[in-house]
């Protein structure tokens, strides 16, 4: 059928009475745990034919073009065809429908439906037949890039989805965008994946099987290659996000992120022997404990040595100790036949070391490759990285529908009822100043006023948890209608709201609105939750975390939990009014959408975050300049004005003494951090004090991180001596979370526990700093572990992080931790010498009090060190040279990419201008 204007006015009445087909689908695909089932782009016994590329590129602005569709089914009938996405509707159209009998049904050039499935009875000479013609057509006359995507229903599900594309570039930006591409996918066009290898997968009742949630997702979302991944003009050349371009570019932009961690993770890969055992040992340096595994019967453990360490100086390494946990291998030697693709099995990662990697190997694989224990065998092998996360990512922005929130109506007449007493409640805290008070009257206000995001910004110890926590209170008073959903980017942060408000309040008032429902991922271990927490967390019948139900949901009138863990949810239908996100700052925008995308149209969405605390840590320098890594915090932040009603800044520190503050606002806040609170200093200690420490940092055979047994030492005398002195009259009784100790190294940490273990201080939080982020304790001691002699040659040329040495905002988050007392323990020189906080550590030094040296003589000494030399001596302390393994015996062909878009020339020059090798991020300069 023709769809001309004059035949739509005929069937307008259809649309009427009828649901919207691709509403439809779309509301059933948001909210299903397997997306591919809802709708995929392949279905069985329907083949589908496109007469040419369905990503084009055309080097004009006035442009038009059809795409035929030719649709083959085996007993089905084609029974709606529509245009899914809202943006670039208007220069999308579905042109015509026919079937092998002639027309078929009614059309608006937007959606299609089969006679039978628009009214049933209306008769138009429908005739069942199995092969159809759809053509979709497009025309626009500026330049710009656009999406859509075609879905055709058989009456069930999945749909049918097919995506089209058009980038409408000037003729010059061709050679840019398509060097940029070759580049960013020339890292990783050697990775072995299910459209060019054979993968057995691992399997083993040893190992907690694959997340089913994550083997639908990476079906729905697939690794970005040269088949699926497409770098657009606007990508590179339009300033900032839109509501227009939103989906696209931020598709493109974790694909580029993913693309890039997956290169560095691929430096690791190897050829290599394997050692096959049936047991190990590992024996850490850090602490006494000694790890031994025995493989079960059928398997065994494999011995993976590293061609370069794994340390948690590096990106890389970080990325492999954090984010992978199987690699995929293949003998090198093993024959097979060549018109077969190539069988690659995948292994577990047990343990990891820095220079050797423990695998586990399923008992087919054991099999298959007629392995015995105690023997050598020569492999490829290649790590992966676990993919859900940047799945989740890809879900979330497909889930964004109304982009308001996202995008706020920045308006002059946005009023808040801030003294209307009607919202008042007898449980307010009148403790809370004039912006915080602000703050809960912007969150408890009625839901019928439609705000635009609350933003709640300040910097440390200025009471966002206290004021985030009283305005729920607030609302859960107001009645049960309301519903909260309170997410953070870390468990700690989410546990705090627990422990120090809502179990207390609860207990206190027996009212069930605030018990909160604390969602834990399910393969969390138990013990490693606080005995507080766990009263209010879901447990299956063999005590484990499980997710919640639609029943769990209803019962309760606050929700907590990370925006990693909130995702559980986008299947229940939760009737959220408010959704609040703390340490919004700390999480990329991507992020954050796992919990917007169950908003309501009504829901109140608060933000709150310090951006000086620590960050995403991103891998492909093209995502990040093009704005991957600013967070929806900063973004809305950028777009309000600087006095609006919904953005309330926080500049009153009431948690830490006015010494601690006056050095923290002015290296890190630019002064306009206030200090309102009455903390005393210790009689003995000033506030900022430091302990002069000439140890050694040393990385054990089987670390991935260093210690420092000197520091370790000084840290438990010092925490010793101060408590044996501790000052009653001035901090109050000694207590649980009184003090705190800070690494950057798990080794560290391990170190100083077993010391204070040794000396029966049990009661001592010592800690990561990435996982201090909100708490605060009376005094805190930071070890920072690296000297001037390994990091000066440092052998490795792409380390340039080392810790508190390097990284601002890791120091920021860590002396912000104290109230009262901040005890840094190190090598003063190294502080002053080496990384890029060093101009901090100057400003420290001339504030705080020296033990162990002076700041004069540390002064003098600093100044008559000797230039480094561009040629580095010889490090004493390096291990000794272990030389690599046998390179392959077969060279690897370079494969070129193939170019994803046909290039359409619309002008008189049709010749491509010549091209030169660049970085990604580079081409996109103009």
């Amino acid at each position: 059928m023709i769809c001309s204007p004059s035949k739509c006015d005929e069937v307008m009445f259809v649309q009427n009475i009828l649901p919207n087909f691709s509403k439809l689908v779309e509301t059933r695909w948001f909210t299903s745990d397997n997306p591919e089932s809802v709708m995929s782009d392949a279905v069985d016994n329907v083949v589908v034919f496109v007469d040419g590329n369905l990503n084009l590129r055309f080097c004009s602005k006035c442009t038009q073009h059809v795409w035929t569709f030719e649709v083959l089914t085996i007993g089905k009938s084609l029974e709606n065809v529509s245009l899914m996405l809202d943006n670039h509707r208007e220069h999308f159209t579905i042109l015509s429908v026919k079937s092998a009998s002639g027309n078929s049904g009614l059309c608006n050039g937007q959606e299609w439906f089969k006679a039978s499935a628009a009214l049933p009875g209306l008769d138009l000479n429908y005739s069942s037949t199995n092969r159809y013609k759809i053509t979709i057509g497009f025309k626009t006359d500026r330049y710009g890039t656009y999406r859509q995507t075609v879905i055709f229903g058989f009456g069930g599900y999945p749909v049918l989805a097919k995506q089209i594309s058009v980038d409408c570039i000037p003729i010059a930006d061709v050679p840019r965008i398509e060097e940029a591409r070759r580049i960013i996918l020339s890292q990783n066009m050697r990775k072995w994946t299910k459209s060019n290898s054979q993968i057995i997968a691992f399997e083993s009742p040893f190992v907690p099987a694959k997340d089913i949630k994550e083997v639908n997702l990476t079906k729905a979302y697939p690794f970005p290659d040269e088949t699926n991944f497409y770098l657009t003009h606007d990508t590179l050349t339009e300033e900032s996000l839109t509501p227009t371009n939103y989906r696209g570019r931020m598709h493109e932009l974790v694909s580029i992120e993913e693309l890039a961690r997956h290169e560095q993770v691929a430096r690791y890969n190897i050829v290599t022997q394997l050692r096959l055992c049936q047991y190990y040992i590992v024996a850490p340096d850090a602490d006494c404990a000694t790890t031994a595994k025995y493989a079960p019967s059928g398997e065994l453990f494999a011995q993976l040595p590293l061609g370069r360490e794994i340390s948690e100086d590096s990106k890389s390494g970080r990325l492999v100790l954090r984010g992978c946990n199987r690699v995929l291998f293949k003998p090198v030697d093993w024959e097979r036949s060549d018109n077969q693709p190539q069988t690659v099995f995948e292994a577990h990662i047990e343990d990891k070391c820095n220079r050797i990697i423990y695998l586990r190997l399923s008992k087919h694989c054991i099999e298959t490759l007629h392995l015995q224990p105690d023997t050598d065998v020569t492999v490829q092998v290649q790590f992966q990285l676990n993919r859900l996360p940047y799945c989740e990512w890809h879900r979330s922005i497909d889930r964004v529908i109304d982009t308001s929130l996202i995008f706020p109506t920045v308006s002059e007449d946005t009023v808040i009822p801030w003294d209307s007493k009607e919202y008042w409640s007898a449980q307010f805290d009148q403790k809370l100043n004039v912006k915080q008070k602000q703050a809960v009257m912007a969150m408890i206000a009625p839901i019928n006023i439609i705000l635009p995001p609350i933003l709640l910004v300040g910097p440390f110890g200025t009471g966002k948890t206290y004021t985030l926590a009283q305005g729920i209170r607030m609302i859960l008073n107001k009645g049960p209608e309301h519903k909260v959903l309170l997410c953070t980017h870390s468990n700690s942060a989410a546990d705090l709201y627990v422990k120090d408000f809502f179990d207390a309040w609860y207990k206190e008032t027996l009212d069930i609105r605030m018990k909160p429902l604390r969602i834990y991922y399910k393969g969390r271990f138990r013990n490693t939750v606080h005995p507080v927490v766990q009263e209010y967390c879901l447990m299956d019948e063999n005590g484990r975390f499980r997710e919640p139900t639609k029943d769990d949901v209803l019962r309760c009138g606050l929700i907590i939990a990370t925006l990693a863990t909130s995702s559980c949810l986008a299947s229940l239908d939760c009737g959220l009014t408010h959704i609040i996100v703390d340490e919004a700052a700390q999480a990329m925008e991507c992020e954050a959408l796992t919990a917007l995308t169950l908003a309501r149209s009504t829901t109140r969405l608060i933000l709150a975050g310090d951006q000086m605390q620590l960050a995403p840590e991103l891998y492909s320098d093209l995502a990040n300049e093009r704005g991957l890594g600013l967070s929806l915090l900063e973004r809305i932040c950028n777009l309000y004005p600087p006095i609006f009603p919904c953005k309330i800044l926080l500049c009153q520190n009431y948690r830490a003494h006015s010494t601690i503050i006056g050095l923290t606002s002015e290296l890190f806040y630019a002064g306009q951090v206030v200090g309102c609170g009455k903390h005393l200093a210790h009689p003995i200690f000033n506030p900022l004090t430091f302990f002069s420490v000439q140890g050694q940092d040393v990385q054990g055979m089987h670390s991935t991180g260093f210690y420092n047994d000197a520091e370790a030492f000084e840290v438990t005398d010092r925490i010793a001596e101060l408590k044996s002195c501790w000052p009653t009259e001035q901090w109050g009784p000694y207590g649980e979370g009184a003090i705190g100790v800070v690494a950057h190294y798990a080794e560290q940490v391990s170190r100083i526990r077993m010391e204070l273990r040794k000396r029966k201080l049990f009661d001592i939080s010592v800690e990561r700093v990435m996982n201090v982020q909100g708490k605060q304790f009376r005094a805190v001691f930071i070890s920072t572990v690296r000297t001037r002699n390994s990091c000066q040659y440092s052998t490795d040329v792409n380390i340039r992080d080392f810790g508190f040495l390097s990284n601002p905002r890791l120091l920021n988050t860590s002396i912000t931790r104290a109230k009262c007392l901040v005890a840094i323990i190190g090598d003063p020189v190294a502080l002053l010498t080496i990384g890029s906080c060093q101009r901090v550590w100057e400003k420290f030094f001339t504030v705080a009090t020296l033990y162990g040296i002076d700041y004069g003589t540390l002064r003098r000494y600093v100044d008559n060190l000797p230039q480094t030399p561009q040629s580095a001596p010889l490090n004493p302390l390096a291990k000794e040279f272990i030389p690599r393994s046998p390179q392959p015996r077969y060279q690897v062909e370079y494969v070129p990419i193939p170019v994803p878009y046909p290039v359409i020339y619309c002008n008189s020059n049709n010749t491509q201008p010549t091209t030169k090798k660049n970085s990604s991020l580079d081409l996109i300069q103009k």
